[in-house]
């Protein structure tokens, strides 16, 4: 059985100091292929979500800091593609060097923290350095051919072993209970919630 790995990353518009260091992903099971769609869906939208014909992992967590920051120590001394955004200073990520010698130093109170300022290309091209074994492996080709690109439509590879979940991975992993073959209301697996479950207010104003 060929099971596909996903990964979940915090992006600005969509996913650790030694280059040869190896990170890891903690990933969940995600069973049951051929489910139904989620008849209700989310907010009673019209298109329906949730079916998958094939068994995957997807990350347990965000990408954090700390692994970005190994990605880009390994990636990113002249920042090819833009993988490293400035706005990743102020949240837990500092790049120092010049171009041809950047380092990147996390802020270890937030090296556990989802990584932001994220395109989707940054996303592909992390998932491609997992593909390869990260550390010293490639992030232009793997899950995604990208050999340079950071605008247009990119599809995955077949038979691409680490990659950005679709919109059905993520919701079926997401609202999915295989218990019982139903969805739940929130993605804690429960038709309710509390601020105790989710970073949000309930008051308004």
């Amino acid at each position: 059985m060929n099971v596909q790995n996903l990964l979940t990353l915090v992006a600005s518009v969509a996913l650790v100091a030694c280059a040869s260091a190896e990170i890891t992903i903690d990933w969940v099971f995600v069973g049951n292929a051929n489910n139904a769609v989620d008849p209700i869906g989310m907010n009673d939208e019209i298109t329906r979500y949730g079916s998958v014909v094939h068994d995957y992992r997807i990350g347990k967590y965000e990408v954090t800091n700390a692994q970005c920051g190994e990605f880009l120590n390994a990636k990113g001394q002249t920042n090819t593609n833009g993988i490293y955004d400035s706005g990743m200073s102020n949240l837990g990520i500092i790049q120092s060097g010049s171009d041809g010698s950047y380092s990147f130093t996390v802020d270890s109170a937030l090296a556990n923290r989802p990584v932001a300022f994220v395109s989707w290309f940054d996303a592909a091209r992390f998932s491609n350095w997992m593909s390869n074994g990260n550390g010293s492996g490639d992030m232009e080709d793997g899950a995604y051919t990208l050999n340079g690109a950071t605008s247009g439509i990119v599809t995955k590879n077949v038979g691409a072993s680490v990659y950005l979940p679709s919109e059905n991975e993520w919701y079926k992993a997401a609202y999915y209970n295989p218990a019982n073959a139903s969805y739940s209301l929130y993605p804690n697996g429960k038709n309710t919630i509390t601020t105790l479950d989710a970073n949000y207010s309930s008051s308004v104003g």
